[in-house]
C-alpha cells in the first residue's frame, strides 16, 4: 500500500494533464456557458472545502486528536472529495472527454488510499475513530432517519 500512496497523486496529476491533450477544440475553455458556470461553481466548492479541510484538520493535528470539526463533522474525508470536486470543476471548464475518463479509473485507489487511512486511524486511535466512523460517512455525509 506505501507503493500506491506513494504514486497516486502524482500519477492522477500526470494523466489529468495528459488528457487535456486529447481534446479537440478551438478555444482554451469549454464554449458551453452552462458547463464553464457549472465548472467554476466546483472548482469554487473544491477550493473551499479543501482550504476548511486543512484548517480543521491542523488544529487537530495540534491538539493530537481525530478531526471531528468543520467538514470532518460530517464526512471522514473531505480532502478527498475536495480534490474531485476541483478535478470535476476542471475538467468542465477545459472539456476533455478522457479527463472524465481519468476520473472515473482512479476512483478505486482513492478508495483503497482511503481504506489505508481507514486502518491507520483505527490503530492510532482505537474505539475513539470506530464510533467516529459510525456517524460519519466516507466521502458523502451519512442519511439518518
Amino acid at each position: 500500500m506505501k507503493f500506491l500512496s506513494a504514486i497516486l497523486r502524482p500519477a492522477f496529476g500526470l494523466f489529468l494533464f495528459l488528457s487535456q491533450f486529447t481534446a479537440s477544440r478551438e478555444t482554451l475553455f469549454t464554449d458551453n456557458v452552462p458547463l464553464l458556470l457549472l465548472g467554476v461553481a466546483l472548482v469554487i466548492a473544491g477550493t473551499w472545502l479543501c482550504i476548511s479541510t486543512s484548517t480543521h484538520l491542523r488544529k487537530a493535528t495540534t491538539l493530537d486528536a481525530i478531526a471531528i470539526e468543520g467538514p470532518y463533522k460530517y464526512i471522514r474525508h473531505p480532502i478527498y472529495v475536495s480534490i474531485y470536486l476541483l478535478s470535476l470543476g476542471l475538467g468542465l471548464i477545459f472539456f476533455a472527454w478522457l479527463w472524465f475518463g481519468v476520473l472515473i479509473a482512479f476512483a478505486p485507489l482513492w478508495y483503497l488510499e482511503c481504506m489505508e487511512e481507514e486502518r491507520q486511524m483505527v490503530e492510532i486511535h482505537g474505539e475513539a475513530y470506530i464510533a467516529y466512523q459510525q456517524r460519519t460517512g466516507l466521502c458523502f455525509p451519512k442519511i439518518r432517519s
